[in-house]
């Protein structure tokens, strides 16, 4: 009897010691165990880059090759598409993906200020069940990327139909409540205007959302400024600004206006996260760039405040009679002389194996060399000016299997972005 009472005693001994060491190791795990992001939160800082130093060799990942209102709008589904799109970057020697998160006054994520995309559900406005660009940090972050979140600050809409527009999007709102004067109306669509300060407002409150919210490395604006030089556009506002004492010229005026968002939006990232980049890619007509879009490229080439990195789009071929290649780049690397901007080349891929309508007797350059891309970054690579090379767009580079031209050309360039 005594030996069955010492038997029972041991089993249940062990039975206790088991219990507790299970329920200890238990939760270590629980505490080590990371949740999955949430939609909103930063992604962990083992994955951050905080610094720019070596080459930058970046592509372009547009709205519509994120697209996901034609096919399957599962998580899984867009984040197969993220990771075959990062994969393509990596193999080929890229270190950096600049992804459009908001293309027409809407967002690839949930965003306080700006409705979903269309561009996922085929209606602005209609929510996912997840978060798409946290999704894509995910994939991006795992393999070593550097993301910068690609905006179009004032464009809203192609067409002029406000009707198109998700009800809670705030050119639709201001419109409806007679408020145009914050918008621009022309034949190239709808515009959040320049000079209106709540329009200002609007973006940098969705340039804060991004930097607070998500880990990127960067913000990314490009070409759309203003899309008209018609006087009539902000005719309101400039004899106001006139009536009070102003005596910029309208075109100096406008110049202003952007110049004085540029610098907004900088002094926003930095007060957010000082070691997000703000980037800046600007068409490659400098003289163009001033005069018809009143975008200052030069002051902000030359002056600390307004960017960390410029990347104008000079996507001409050597034999473009209108303006050269070599002559444009070496235009760009003269015109940043500020140390603390960073000058980055992009190249126009999506030309490979095109006729180029604007280049005169550089018409079928294009189309009759395949060594144009890695001559032009060679090219590059020894100007006085450079920190790097860009590459529009995604598509053009890694789904064109029927372009032989940009097979030939992505073939030569590869060996040198290794």
């Amino acid at each position: 009897m005594k030996q069955r009472k010492l038997f029972f005693l041991i089993v249940g001994l062990v039975l206790l010691i088991a219990i507790f060491t299970g329920l200890f190791f238990y939760e270590r795990k629980a505490q080590n165990t990371p949740e999955p992001p949430r939609a909103g939160e930063l992604q962990e800082e083992r994955y951050f880059l905080t610094s720019r130093e070596e080459e930058i060799r970046a592509v372009w990942v547009n709205y519509m090759e994120l697209s996901m209102k034609d096919g399957d709008q599962s998580q899984e589904a867009f984040l197969e598409k993220s990771k075959k799109i990062v994969n393509n970057l990596c193999e080929s020697g890229m270190n950096t993906v600049i992804v459009h998160v908001r293309p027409f006054c809407d967002a690839f994520y949930p965003s306080a200020y700006f409705p979903w995309s269309a561009y996922l559900t085929g209606t602005q406005g209609q929510a996912l069940p997840y978060d798409p660009l946290a999704l894509f940090l995910d994939c991006a972050k795992e393999a070593g990327l550097f993301v910068e979140a690609w905006i179009n600050p004032y464009r809203v809409s192609l067409s002029g139909d406000f009707e198109s527009l998700a009800p809670q999007n705030p050119a639709r709102l201001w419109h409806e409540q007679g408020e145009d004067e914050h918008l621009i109306l022309c034949d190239k669509g709808i515009y959040l205007n320049p000079c209106s300060e709540k329009a200002k407002t609007l973006i940098l409150n969705g340039v804060r959302e991004l930097v607070e919210h998500y880990r990127i490395d960067a913000v990314h604006m490009d070409d759309y400024f203003y899309p008209t030089t018609d006087a009539s556009i902000d005719a309101a506002q400039y004899a106001a600004y006139q009536a009070g004492g102003g005596t910029l010229s309208l075109a100096e005026f406008r110049c202003e206006n952007v110049n004085a968002l540029l610098s907004s939006m900088y002094a926003a990232i930095k007060s957010i996260r000082p070691e997000v980049l703000f980037v800046i890619s600007p068409g490659g007509n400098i003289t163009y760039n001033k005069e018809r879009l009143y975008a200052d490229v030069a002051l902000w080439g030359q002056n600390e405040g307004y960017c960390d990195v410029l990347m104008p789009q000079i996507y001409y071929g050597f034999q473009n009679k209108v303006r050269p290649f070599e002559e444009t780049a070496k235009a760009w690397a003269a015109l940043v002389t500020n140390p603390k901007v960073k000058l980055c080349y992009a190249l126009g891929a999506y030309k490979c194996g095109t006729e180029d309508g604007y280049a005169k007797d550089g018409t079928k350059e294009w189309k009759e060399n395949s060594d144009i891309l890695s001559r032009q970054l060679a090219f590059c690579r020894k100007l006085p000016k450079y920190d790097g090379v860009a590459f529009y767009g995604y598509t053009n580079i890694y789904l064109a299997k029927d372009n032989e031209i940009m097979q030939k050309e992505w073939k030569n360039l590869k060996n040198m972005l290794q």
